[in-house]
């Protein structure tokens, strides 16, 4: 059973975290979203939502904001991890689940092609700097 869940960790919550992906400037649009994205520290893929106003009262931006959560939510699994995502729903569009999670995964995949190729971590992180500590064992 693949972890479907969509735990806390999985959000984006910080204004600071929204500002930081939305200061790197990469961004694509493909008629039903529009997708922002950013590499985080960690290795789980964290999503943020942004519905406006222009969408209609606050009823119909809730269900936008709980179709968008569940398309991320079923889509996880197959996305990269160490991702941050701002998703922007466009005016226009009222669109069905299987539209938003399609539009999820394509655009993530056109996004990460255009970062680059995602390095681990500890491929980043310097190895000399960690001191060895001396073996007690006789």
């Amino acid at each position: 059973m693949s972890d479907a869940s969509f735990p806390k960790t999985a959000h984006l919550r910080s204004s600071s975290n929204y500002e930081r992906v939305y200061a790197l400037k990469c961004k694509a649009a493909d008629g039903v979203l529009l997708m922002f994205l950013a590499r985080n520290d960690t290795n789980v893929t964290r999503i943020g939502l942004s519905v406006g106003k222009k969408h209609g009262g606050a009823v119909i931006r809730n269900r936008l904001k709980r179709l968008l959560r569940e398309a991320f939510r079923l889509e996880r699994s197959s996305l990269p991890t160490g991702l941050d995502l701002i998703a922007i729903p466009l005016a226009a569009n009222k669109a069905a689940l299987a539209t938003y999670q399609a539009s999820i995964a394509g655009l993530v995949r056109r996004l990460v092609k255009r970062l680059g190729p995602i390095e681990p971590l500890h491929s980043v992180l310097p190895t000399e700097s960690v001191p060895q500590l001396p073996d007690s064992t006789p």
